[in-house]
């Protein structure tokens, strides 16, 4: 994307400030880094090496951080359901010239696997993340006609499919997603002894399984106005 120490950055949707510890690396000054997050409770050593960090809802009229050379959201849209007006609220904080950069999970693959367990498993999580917070798991394949429609240039889109058993950190993320989503799902109808041969399934080294593909797009404003 061209990012140099001279750019101003805006990290939407935080989290744990992975993404934001490292535009401040990147940066002159981690103040030209701000952090948004509704929750910054995982923020404050971003805050006490210069960061801004700022406690906030994305989706609020009034909140207004300012404008910035990279706006960034990573996780984050997938789990909105005003996701479009997020969206608009991104590219508008963006500089004549600034990239927005937006990542998001894309199911494919588990749902079709021919491991029975694993498959139940997995369809049964997305369907609890649609019913609870209104996840939508394919809408990141509109993002390139949703950045271009906002009058973005230079729209790209890349794709990385992270294998479960052969990525020992995403293996790892899957079976705590799945863990800390265990009561939902098996509330919702799942049975037990599915969910248990799934975690199993995942727990065998020679699995190979995909869950999603990360589908990271980026988008241009204009050099003028």
């Amino acid at each position: 994307m061209g990012l140099d120490a001279r750019w101003t950055c805006l990290d939407a949707g935080a989290g744990a400030g992975t993404l934001s510890g490292w535009l401040a690396s990147v940066a002159g000054s981690a103040r030209q880094v701000t952090a948004v997050d509704r929750d910054t409770r995982l923020l404050d050593h971003l805050a006490d090496a210069g960061v801004r960090v700022v406690r906030a809802d994305l989706s609020d009229p009034a909140f207004d951080p300012g404008r910035f050379d990279l706006v960034h959201a990573r996780f984050l849209l997938m789990h909105l359901r005003d996701r479009r007006e997020v969206l608009r609220r991104l590219a508008f904080w963006l500089k004549p010239g600034g990239v927005l950069v937006v990542s998001d999970s894309l199911a494919v693959g588990g749902e079709t696997s021919p491991h029975e367990a694993y498959r139940r498993t997995v369809a049964a999580y997305w369907r609890m993340l649609a019913e609870t917070i209104g996840s939508d798991r394919h809408c990141a394949a509109q993002y390139p006609r949703m950045l271009a429609g906002l009058g973005l240039r230079d729209v790209g889109l890349r794709l990385h499919a992270p294998l479960a058993g052969h990525h020992p950190g995403f293996t790892r993320f899957l079976a705590l997603s799945l863990g800390q989503s265990r009561d939902r799902l098996l509330a919702a109808g799942l049975p037990s002894d599915v969910y248990r041969e799934a975690l199993r399934h995942l727990a065998d080294p020679s699995a190979r399984e995909l869950f999603f593909a990360m589908a990271t797009c980026w988008g241009r404003a204009p050099a003028a106005p």
